[in-house]
């Protein structure tokens, strides 16, 4: 079982596991060669979100910018 000291602590192991969690998602998505919109955008939002309540978007954002790159990747390969 895992403890917190603080309320904070809390707040941000969990919002770095819901990005781990819609990460390894879009990451599944990505691989079928398709485009994952919609794990970006939630990503994005997550992010905002963090900063908006004094959390660290550290995690939040490098899980974006794979996700954005891979995305990027398979939009020029396609020409879209």
């Amino acid at each position: 079982m895992i403890f917190y000291a603080t309320e904070t602590e809390f707040n941000q192991a969990a919002v770095n596991c819901v990005a781990r969690l819609v990460s390894d998602k879009a990451s599944k998505v990505i691989a079928t060669g398709n485009v994952a919109d919609i794990g970006e955008e939630c990503l994005g939002y997550l992010e905002e979100v963090t900063v908006e309540n004094q959390l660290s978007p550290v995690t939040v954002s490098a899980y974006l910018e794979i996700i954005r790159s891979e995305n990027d990747d398979i939009s020029r390969f396609f020409g879209e």
